[in-house]
């Protein structure tokens, strides 16, 4: 009997009693007591189905077996250089634009280790990998401190998670400030095998008998002295000469000399900020007879170097995004990682969009870049055991003929004549170099050998840093994890001098050096 049927047959008392049950009205004829049973019966009681939501994602962080971090530890821990943990916090974009990452937790964590705000550390190495765990001051409060883990690979040292009480530290993967104090200390007590935790307060000898410093400030001034005396008018006479008192001129007069002082003398004074900026736009179209704009004969002047400017540049930006400099010098010339896409720009591109790509860059975070960031280094290191080379990292070069362009290999040879430039793609890692849809930028050659395709930006890439570094030859290396290609490009001066070049300062006298003046 189907179960809808059998509801004719209860008595009106057990259809009451089993929509009470169910928690339905029990009010009304039968007819419509039997309805509301069906009703419930095709709806399941009218109760939403039990949702499971999946299990947050969460590192098996170990709960024992832990020991404190002694000397002894040195030997079972892996080598945690400075450049691994500055791939964990920070990385550089591969185009033309600042960097990115969380550069002053490196910069707060290596003061909190040089304040001894790591209080503890303890250490577990298991076949998951090596775990820290312990307890990290507050910078600014004595009586606050957060917990922190840390999982870093066992071969490597590479840091994989890390996790922190504070807000700024929640994993899997937290950047706070204190996980960076951890990652420096260990990286110290790896090097030197001294453990650089919090000191107790019996580690400071006696302070009772210390004398207090005394004190070194200047007098107070003796017209800052609280006094009662009601000035006299002589105080508040107007220092001006007679002549220029009720002048309505005279605050044009004040601008314009302390205007000329400024520009003559090169001297910074602080009245000089109460004027409004110039309009330098209006200034650059009252100068219409020129052969050029105002604004882009500023542009090319500033961007002309001697041999020692190059030598300077060179020298003070080759920690590359992390510096500063390195960022001001690229904003107004045009850089070789960008030669490729602007020698092959048409009519058809919006070069507005494309001007301000190329100054301002993008903040695009993608695995691709991260990846090619975190083993630039180690490629590097691969191709000076493979080829017995002594390749050193460089900063960012100008050229001295033509001053608007600009080059920052990955590294450079002694030998005066050699550079490097590294690729890392991210799509054929776990593959053997070879020309296919994850190295769109190889092919073979007549005689069978894999080589780089002329038509590539990255052709164009090489030959212009060589164009810039005036070098001959560049060794270009493709590195994945369980390969290393090295070709040798040399400079193509022809197609340097008739192709490249040519169409670098079409661009930048048409298109580049105009947005860049409008910007001022």
């Amino acid at each position: 009997m189907d179960v809808n049927d059998q509801y004719l047959y209860w008595p009106l008392k057990k259809l009451k009693n089993e929509l009470a049950s169910r928690g339905a009205v029990g009010t009304g004829r039968k007819a419509d007591l039997i309805e509301r049973l069906r009703a419930y019966d095709r709806n399941q009681n009218f109760k939403n189905p039990v949702i499971h939501a999946p299990e947050p994602l969460e590192v098996e962080w170990p709960v024992s077996g832990f020991k404190q971090l002694k000397k002894e530890h040195k030997v079972i821990m892996p080598k945690l250089s400075r450049e691994q943990i500055e791939a964990y916090f920070v990385y550089r974009m591969a185009e033309d634009n600042v960097y990115s990452g969380d550069l002053q937790s490196m910069t707060k964590g290596q003061l909190m280790f040089e304040s001894h705000r790591v209080l503890a550390c303890s250490i577990l190495k298991n076949d998951n990998g090596i775990f820290l765990s312990g307890v990290v001051g507050a910078a600014m409060k004595k009586k606050v401190t957060y917990n922190y883990r840390l999982k870093l690979e066992k071969s490597s040292g590479d840091p994989l998670n890390s996790h922190c009480e504070c807000p700024a530290g929640r994993g899997p993967h937290g950047s706070c400030k204190h996980v960076a104090a951890v990652l420096i200390m260990i990286s110290d007590f790896i090097t030197t095998g001294n453990v650089n935790t919090g000191r107790s307060c019996t580690d400071t000898l006696m302070m009772f008998t210390k004398p207090k410093s005394s004190y070194s400030g200047s007098p107070v001034k003796a017209e800052k002295l609280p006094t009662k005396r009601k000035l006299a008018p002589v105080y508040l006479a107007d220092p001006r000469p007679l002549k220029y008192r009720n002048c309505p001129g005279y605050n044009d007069h004040i601008k314009n000399t302390v205007t000329n002082f400024c520009s003559v003398s090169s001297m910074d004074l602080s009245i000089r900020y109460l004027y409004e900026k110039a309009d330098i736009q209006a200034a650059a179209k009252d100068h219409d007879y020129c052969t050029m704009p105002l604004t882009e004969h500023w542009i090319d002047r500033a961007n002309k170097v001697t041999q020692s400017d190059v030598d300077l540049i060179e020298r003070s930006t080759r920690l590359q995004s992390c510096s500063p400099k390195w960022l001001e010098e690229r904003r107004w010339r045009l850089t070789a990682s960008t030669f490729g896409e602007i020698c092959k720009v048409t009519s058809r591109r919006n070069t507005n969009k494309f001007c301000h790509s190329l100054f301002y860059g993008s903040n695009i975070q993608s695995k691709a870049l991260s990846h090619g960031k975190n083993y630039e280094a180690k490629a590097l290191k691969a191709f000076n055991l493979k080829f017995d080379k002594n390749a050193k990292r460089c900063g960012f070069y100008v050229s001295i003929d033509i001053s608007f362009l600009g080059a920052s290999p990955d590294a450079i040879l002694e030998d005066g004549k050699s550079i490097v430039e590294i690729k890392c793609p991210y799509n054929g890692r776990n593959e053997d170099v070879k020309p296919g849809p994850n190295f769109k930028f190889l092919q073979m050659d007549s005689n069978g050998n894999i080589v780089l395709k002329e038509s590539s930006n990255y052709y164009d890439q090489i030959q212009g840093q060589l164009f810039v570094t005036k070098r001959s030859l560049c060794y270009f290396v493709v590195y994945t994890l369980c390969d290393l290609f090295v070709q040798k490009i040399s400079l193509n001066e022809e197609y340097c001098n008739n192709c490249l070049v040519p169409k670098l300062e079409s661009f930048y006298q048409r298109v580049f050096r105009p947005y860049v003046a409008s910007t001022l």
